[in-house]
């Protein structure tokens, strides 16, 4: 159910798989989930004796975008969560990368990109308030600069059979000692980046296209299933921050507040200042949170990049 698959490839690479069913099941259930929830929501509004046609238009917009939104995100998550790990070493390339990939194999992202023909030794790290299960293993270079080794799907425990065999397999395959002992409380050193010597070909392709300089600044480019469940959060999100403007500018000159969904709560002015001035400054705070997270999903969405530090 958890544990690690070893490949050898024709060129003697080592792949070291990391398998975790568990967290695999539990992806493709939720995605399920949430591609059932809305039919039983419409099933049940259906039986049910009040009709959605009496509704608010906004109120009737906000409901048909929460179910779509629902199945959009158990996709999303079935097919942008990279419950697949590998680590590939590689002693012709001198070179070692950590890969992830979606339910289906597809979607294949590198999260580092490290030598591996200048290392010193290796260390296991935790920290003192984890548990055991919770050690990291890291490949510790000589210059100083670290890269961290282990996966996020299986945990590394000293001492079982599972990270024994996965430890003595990476030792082997770099002939290097592996550490008998756990070191607690000690930081990682700070991680130097280090990009890949481009091919002969792509150096031709950037000066024929006269690209610039690339900068400390790193832009991963959305699909379009991405952008479009941008949008659909965006849009949510400014339905729900409308209904709440239609709530709040009237209270204003009413004096009368009403918060709650199931069970509402109207609050005064002129019986309670202090309550009413409290919950209308918690009102337009939201406002403002939600504002900002729906016009930066819309403005993601638009421009079809994600801007990040590496």
């Amino acid at each position: 159910m958890i544990g690690y698959r070893f490949e050898r490839t024709t060129r003697d690479d080592l792949h070291i798989h990391s398998i975790n069913r568990v967290q695999s099941v539990a992806v493709l259930l939720t995605s399920a989930m949430a591609l059932i929830f809305p039919v039983a929501a419409v099933l049940a509004i259906a039986d049910a004796d009040s009709s959605p046609v009496g509704m608010d238009p906004l109120t009737l917009l906000l409901m048909v975008l929460g179910l779509l939104l629902i199945p959009a995100l158990g996709l999303a998550l079935l097919f942008y969560t990279g419950t697949r790990e590998t680590l590939l070493l590689s002693r012709l390339d001198g070179e070692g990368k950590r890969r992830t990939q979606n339910f289906f194999g597809r979607r294949e992202r590198v999260h580092s990109v490290f030598r591996i023909d200048a290392v010193k030794h290796f260390e296991l790290r935790r920290h003192p308030e984890a548990k055991p299960a919770s050690t990291q293993l890291w490949l510790v270079m000589r210059d100083g600069t670290t890269h961290r080794l282990t996966s996020s799907n299986v945990p590394v425990v000293p001492g079982s059979e599972r990270t024994d065999l996965w430890l003595r397999e990476i030792s082997d395959y770099l002939q290097i000692p592996m550490p008998t002992e756990v070191t607690v409380g000690s930081a990682p050193v700070a991680k130097a980046t280090y990009r890949p010597v481009p091919t002969p070909a792509k150096i031709a392709r950037q000066r024929k296209a006269k690209a610039p300089t690339p900068s400390a600044e790193t832009t991963e480019q959305l699909g379009n299933p991405a952008r479009a469940l941008l949008v659909l959060i965006g849009a949510f999100l400014a339905v729900f921050e409308l209904t709440r403007i239609i709530t709040l500018v009237p209270s204003l000159f009413t004096g009368r507040l009403r918060i709650g969904i199931s069970r509402p709560t109207t609050f005064y002015w002129a019986e309670q200042p202090m309550t009413f001035s409290f919950h209308m400054l918690i009102g337009v705070v939201e406002l403002l949170v939600i504002g900002v997270i729906a016009w930066g999903c819309l403005r993601v969405a638009i421009e079809g990049r994600l801007k990040s530090d590496p």
